[in-house]
């Protein structure tokens, strides 16, 4: 018999703060946090919006250093624990599920600005592995079980969260602790800027007026397991992933890998189209998503869709990390009685024919289908409940 998994622990840190109940009131108001970046690395005369984590001057990019690196996500892997209720001896046996698209790059950049003085240094330092972030916590946390590091672009740990439910599922781990980190760091902010992908001034996916996206740091994670500990805890059913393979860098507009994704992730869940209360899109803002994400939303659920949640106009698009910080965002919402609007949502572009929310709706219990889409092709969708599941 399979064992569905539930979230028991949570914790963020992001551009609103890293207390919870903070982090709902800013989403309810909204209250947003975005700061103005300039081009210094280029000395290019204009600026780009971002969503920087700015609790403290600590939190200031030009004073971060390793030990921030670690301290941050040391502090919200520990209040995720905390929040679980976990022994030790139950830390110690579970296996980790890390996410992200920087990984180590914040790390590798902040030695080179230190330290090299000249800019080929910086492509002859060594990387430590892509493990290294994940044998941090384990080390720092004394976990002895298995971890896997997830690199999908912006689907990173959406898809370490898929895994780690499909692990409690099958019976192979009675938990499992779910990590998504990115934070700044020059090769995403320019890389992002040299695609034209950023927007200007303001974060406004599905809106007529669109212009890409706007980026965004976070650190989230959530302990699944086996077993609900309060009534509140939501039940990750599970989902699906693929590939699109229409593109290198794109997803085929049309929407049918897409739409598949969300096919299979009903499919495998046993919850069908009606079911769903909201959708949590991935909404990213660009245009290349906004068409494909509609058309695909379309294809799931004909023209009745369900009511359209875009959570990065409150956090930026935290690449790797939006798996697990819009997990925690979206279910503390709602825990709170609501899903929130869209900021920023003002026209409807008639050529995609889909509107996300523009104010907070009131929701009690129901299925919610979260969406994530990256850059690649890759594409995951999990289905999370909170209607008395059972174990």
């Amino acid at each position: 018999m399979k064992t569905k998994s539930f979230v028991t622990g949570k914790a963020l840190t992001c551009s609103l703060g890293d207390s919870l109940t903070g982090i709902v009131a800013a989403v309810r108001e909204p209250r947003l946090k975005v700061e103005q970046l300039p081009f210094t690395l280029a000395a290019l005369p204009y600026t780009r919006p971002y969503y920087l984590i700015a609790r403290n001057e600590e939190d200031r990019l030009e004073n971060r250093s390793e030990a921030y690196f670690f301290e941050l996500l040391f502090s919200t892997v520990s209040r995720a624990l905390v929040d679980a209720g976990l022994s030790d001896a139950e830390i110690r046996e579970m296996p980790l599920f890390f996410g992200s698209t920087s990984m180590d790059m914040p790390l590798f950049e902040e030695r080179h600005r230190r330290n090299a003085s000249s800019l080929s240094e910086l492509f002859l330092q060594d990387s430590n592995g892509y493990g290294k972030i994940a044998g941090a916590i384990q080390d720092r946390f004394r976990m002895a079980g298995k971890s896997y590091s997830f690199i999908t672009a912006c689907t990173s740990s959406a898809n370490a969260l898929l895994y780690a439910a499909a692990t409690i599922e099958a019976g192979r781990s009675e938990r499992a602790l779910v990590v998504g980190y990115d934070l700044y760091n020059n090769l995403g902010f320019y890389g992002f800027e040299g695609l034209k992908a950023v927007a200007s001034s303001e974060y406004r996916p599905f809106d007529r007026a669109r212009d890409g996206l706007i980026l965004g740091e976070a650190c989230g994670a959530v302990v699944l397991e086996g077993k609900k500990k309060k009534a509140s805890d939501f039940a990750c059913l599970g989902g699906a992933n693929l590939c699109d393979t229409y593109s290198v860098t794109s997803h085929d507009e049309a929407g049918t890998a897409v739409a598949d994704t969300m096919h299979r992730a009903l499919k495998r869940t046993g919850i069908a189209p009606g079911e769903i209360v909201a959708v949590k899109a991935h909404a990213t803002g660009t245009e290349n998503n906004d068409r494909t994400e509609s058309a695909a939303m379309k294809l799931v659920f004909g023209p009745q869709v369900p009511p359209v949640v875009c959570l990065k106009p409150f956090i930026g698009h935290t690449v790797g990390a939006c798996g697990v910080s819009e997990l925690v965002l979206l279910t503390e919402s709602i825990k709170a009685g609501f899903i929130p609007g869209t900021p920023g949502f003002r026209d409807e572009d008639e050529a995609l024919g889909l509107s996300p929310l523009r104010e907070n709706t009131p929701v009690g219990e129901g299925v919610f289908m979260l969406n994530y889409f990256g850059f690649g092709g890759n594409c995951t969708t999990l289905i999370l409940s909170n209607r008395g599941e059972k174990e």
